[in-house]
This record gives C-alpha cells, structure tokens and sequence, in this order.
C-alpha cells in the first residue's frame, strides 16, 4: 500500500487586477493604443465630432471628447468591468462585427494602469454621470451636468507599472504613434468632423466631407503628393476604392501605404505585397508608392477577432484578394495619369503632332529637374571629365545624319555620340536628350519580352549547361520545369540535385542561363512560393531583360544607337526601366536657351 503524500494544487484562478492588467500588456501597448481604442469608442458612439488631446506625448494625459450617444449610468459603470461590451450578443455575432470595441477589454485594461475621469450623458438624460478609476478601482461616482456625449479623460498612464515606463520610446516616438492614431481614425472615417490638439497646439481640424482627397489633405497637407489618382473596384462582393500617387512620388519607407477594412485600419502583408508588385518596374527597388484603399466587405470574408489590438485581420480568400488588388492597381497604373503631377509623358512630347520646336509649354525639365540643376551637373560632368572630347566621347561622323538648321521643324532624329561609354546624345525637333543605354534597352526588352507569347522563341545549345542546386532549389526547381519552358528554357533532371539546360530564350546570352535560373529560385524561397505565377513571371521577364541589354561602358555603332534611341522614344508610359530608374533626360530647344541667357539675346 502506497504512503499517502501530501498533494497541494498548483493552479489557481487569477484575481480580477492581475488579470486586467495582463489583459493591459497585450491591449495597452503605448499612448496610442489608448488613443486607438478611445477613438473607435467614440466611432461606435455615433459621434459627429471627436476631440483629442494630447499631453506629454499622452503619458501624463490623453483626452478624447465626443458628441456621440453618451452612456446611462448602469451602462458607464459596467463599461469598465473585463469582457462588457454592447457589440457582441451571441458567438455567431463575431462573424459579422460592424463595430470596433466589440472584446469588451479596452476601457477595464486601460483603466488598470492609469487614472480616469469620466463624464457621460445620452439626449434623454437631464443630468450626467462622472466617474473616476484609479488602477482599475472606482474612487468617485456622481452625478454630474453635462453635454451629451462622452468625455473622457486618461492621466498618468502606466504609473502603477514603472517597469513598463521603461519600455516606451522617447517623447517624439510615442507622440508620433499617437498622432497617426488619430490621423488613421480621420482617415477611416470622414463623415465625422476630428480636432487634434497637442500640448495645447492644434494639429489639425478636419471638417466633415464626402469626398475622401479632401480628407487626405486635410490630415496630410503639403507632405502629399500634388496629384494623385483616385481607384475603384469590385470583385466578389468586395468593394475598393481610394487614393494613389503616381510613380512620380514614392517613399523609402512604407509609411505612405495605408489599408481599411470597413473603416478600420489594419496592416496586411497579402494587400501590401500586391501593391508593391503593381508598382514594380515602374518605381525604383527599395522605394514605396503612396496609397490609400478602402476595402469594404461582408463580415464573415474577415476575422478581425486576431491580434488584441486589433491591428492585423485575417482574410477568408487572401490569393483572390491579392490578385484583385494586383490587377486593379496595374490596370490603373497603365491607363492613368502616371506622372504624380511632376513627371511628363515623354511620349506626348515627342509625337509627331507638335510643329514648332518653340511650341511645347515650359515644363520640358524630365524628372523634376531644374535649368539650374541641369547646368549645374553639366558643368560637374565636364570638371570631373575634362577630356570630354577623348575616350568619353564618341562623336558620329557629320555625314551619317542631316545637320539641322533653326528652325527645321521636320528634322528626324539625329544621333550626336556617345558620353562615357554609357549614354547616348541626341537631338530631334523637340530638343536634346541624353539616355541611359542600358536603362533604355532594358525597357525595349522588357516591354518585348512582356508582349511575346506564352511560349518564348529559343534555340538549342551547342552543348548543354548543366549545374547543381540545393535541396531547397531542388524542390522547387522541380515543380517550376513547365514554367521555364514557357520562358524558353528547356530544363532537365540530370541526377541528384543536378540538372541540364538544353535550350535558351533566342534574345538571352547563355553566359547567363544559370545565373538567372538560381536567382529566380532563390526568389520564391525567399517569398515562400505565395507570389502567382503571373507576378513571378513578370519578376523573371524583368530579371531576363536585364542581362540581355547592352552595358554601361560598351560601345556601340551608329546605326545601333539610332535604332535603339527611336524604340526607346515609341515606349507607352514614363522613360524608366523595369528597375523604376530613370532613362532619359531632355532638355527642349527653349531650355537651352534660357540656360545660355539667349533668350534675352
């Protein structure tokens, strides 16, 4: 027979301020997560006006006022007890949540962590209720006069947990956090007029509008771009619409791209990721395009119900949503105004209907550049190059092309040289211009390569490449045999690990075969093979045109520069190759003048 032991039970249930303030660490991250949800309560209030201030990035104060529906006062006292809410009713309401507080875990969380002082009151109320909570615990409850609505006032954030005091970011930081709170919320919803109030300076004040750039500039002001493009769409019952910056206007961060889901902010890699793709080859690597979409959904297609404070939301067909916002984006991109108000379309400038080369408005500069800058790096590129003249300079004899006289407004493009081994001079009827040999070739290519059909000229190889991969190459390099194929690449298994390439794309160097199979394959180890074939076949295309284009520094003939100068000049859309890099520069005859002073002559 066993002895008996004393057995003591390790769980036990956690009491009510342990666990709001466990519930605090997950839901009240920094200021703004307070900002955050005291906004959206005042959103579900049905407020018309939102207030917000601020004190000391929100630490020793953050005050939001609304004119909503206000609370009674059983409803104000319960408010602040864990998992109240007046959203949810039964569990089959969480898969059609309209509201934003529906977890019934912001106010008792950030009630357990700081000092509040409440005031509330609905339109069939004569008198009002304040309250006020220190740590969670109620100090004061009366009676009180009062507007309708709710005012509601957060001191002393985190000053019964000093250690999380030392987790916060300096005062610019975590103001900064703050303010794109509530820029967000003014965003999401521009039926509602927003006041922003900082140390007792106003930020902004936005008032009510219909039409969403009216908000955008009202939040942003200046620091948007002048023009942007406005987008719509729907597909399966989803709708979107919003706001994007041409290619002209992009950031190196990702702090332009914002997303909502049914008036809510959210942050989702899947509609991130298309957008970017939508922008590739159309704005440099490494740079971000400007946008806003506003999606609106039927409930049950997302789950907001993810992350506790809500930020990230879960959708039911993440591919079908990419490809949706993918192709809404480009098809735009294409047919739209690219310029974002500062670029011109070359290819308008150059067309065949202007008869005057003293004709064109007075915004010839490419890619913002300024007659002062011009003449500015000119005179850099000549001090830097003095022998200009020598091996940097490749002139073309005078009899290959007409010389053109003042005037002649028939003139034909004509090839001056070559700078540096790398640009191409040229001039025609509009003015002169200098392009990028290899920029320019790229996008020939590319567009070429894009154009061309499913299945990819080739040709056979004098003796087959073979080489070796990876595990994880090998993978994936199997099941992708049928897509470089299609891109003429003729690819076989050779044994473990190892395989052969028989044929090539007619217009790539097979110098580059091997190369550009590994960098694609690398590619969709790196994405986790969620991109689509279209999206990776574009991204190869791109990769293709770039190892097939002539190099900076090669020389090239006459004929051959000419040839590629009046292609490049046919292309649809901005002068940049697929990289998003700039590929020509001009400067219209007016131009030059005013750099040399002659039209004051």
């Amino acid at each position: 027979m066993m002895a008996s032991q004393d057995i003591s039970t390790k769980i036990s249930l956690l009491s009510s301020e342990v666990a709001n303030l466990i519930a605090a660490g997950e839901v009240v991250e920094r200021p703004a997560s307070v900002v955050k949800e005291l906004v959206e309560n005042a959103v579900d209030a049905k407020a018309e006006i939102i207030t917000v201030e601020l004190k000391e990035a929100g630490m020793k104060m953050i005050r939001v006022t609304d004119d909503g529906d206000g609370m009674v006062p059983e409803d104000a006292v319960l408010a602040f007890s864990r998992h109240a809410t007046s959203k949810i009713k039964a569990a089959q309401d969480l898969e059609k949540i309209n509201t934003f507080g529906f977890r019934g875990e912001a106010l008792p969380s950030i009630a357990s962590v700081s000092r509040i002082e409440m005031k509330t009151s609905t339109r069939l109320q004569e008198i009002g209720l304040q309250l006020n909570l220190e740590g969670g615990c109620v100090i004061l409850e009366k009676p009180v006069a009062c507007t309708v609505g709710t005012d509601l006032i957060v001191q002393d954030l985190f000053f019964n947990t000093p250690a999380r005091k030392h987790f916060m970011k300096s005062k610019n930081t975590e103001q900064t956090h703050a303010i794109q709170a509530v820029e967000l919320a003014a965003l999401a919803n521009p039926e509602i007029r927003f006041r922003l109030l900082v140390d007792q300076r106003e930020l902004f004040h936005c008032p009510k509008t219909k039409k969403m750039q009216e908000r955008l500039y009202a939040v942003y002001g200046k620091s948007l771009p002048r023009e942007m493009l406005d987008i719509e769409g729907e597909a399966g019952g989803i709708w979107m619409r919003g706001s994007i910056g041409g290619v002209g206007d992009h950031k190196n961060t990702r702090q332009g791209m914002r997303f909502f889901i049914n008036q809510r902010p959210v942050d989702h890699r899947g509609i991130a990721h298309a957008v970017i793709q939508a922008y590739r080859t159309l704005i440099p690597e490494g740079r971000f395009p400007v946008t806003f979409l506003f999606f609106e959904m039927p409930g049950h297609l997302v789950d907001v119900n993810v992350h506790p404070a809500k930020r990230e939301v879960r959708l039911r067909d993440e591919k079908a949503i990419h490809d949706f916002v993918y192709r809404t984006l480009r098809e735009k991109l294409k047919t739209g105004d690219l310029s974002g108000g500062r670029v011109l379309d070359l290819v308008n400038e150059t067309g065949p209907a202007h008869s005057s080369r003293y004709s064109h408005t007075n915004e010839s500069l490419k890619l913002g550049w300024s007659a002062g800058k011009v003449k500015e790096s000119v005179a850099t590129y000549l001090h830097r190059h003095p022998k200009t003249q020598g091996d940097d300079f490749t002139k073309l004899p005078e009899k290959t092309h007409k010389e053109p006289s003042p005037g002649d407004d028939s003139q034909e493009l004509r090839i001056i040289g070559q700078v540096g081994k790398t640009y191409i001079a040229a001039q025609d009827q509009v003015g002169f211009m200098l392009i990028d040999q290899h920029a320019a070739h790229e996008r020939i290519l590319y567009e070429k390569f894009l154009e061309a059909d499913s299945v990819f000229p080739r040709q056979s190889l004098l003796l087959p490449l073979t080489f070796e991969c990876s595990a994880s190459q090998t993978a994936i390099l199997e099941n992708y045999l049928d897509f470089f194929s299609e891109l003429g690449l003729e690819i076989s298994v050779f044994g473990k690990n190892t395989f052969t390439i028989q044929t090539q794309p007619a217009a790539l160097p097979a110098a580059n075969l091997i190369k550009l199979v590994k960098e694609v394959l690398d590619g969709i180890l790196e994405t986790g093979r969620k991109q689509s074939r279209e999206s990776l076949r574009e991204k190869t295309l791109h990769q293709m045109a770039c190892k097939a284009a002539v190099k900076a520094g090669e020389r090239m003939q006459a004929e051959t520069m000419h040839h590629l100068v009046s292609q490049a000049l046919a292309l649809p859309g901005l002068p940049t190759c697929p990289h998003g890099r700039p590929f020509l520069f001009r400067l219209k005859w007016n131009e030059l003048d005013k750099i040399f002073k002659r039209d004051y002559a």
